[in-house]
């Protein structure tokens, strides 16, 4: 189940770089 591990550790740094962005460009 390393596989589900890897994606799901992925899934979590692109909700946080995406949280990052949507913040950086809140006005």
């Amino acid at each position: 189940m390393a596989a589900a591990r890897t994606y799901a550790q992925m899934v979590e740094a692109l909700a946080t770089l995406a949280n990052i962005v949507a913040r950086d460009n809140d006005p």
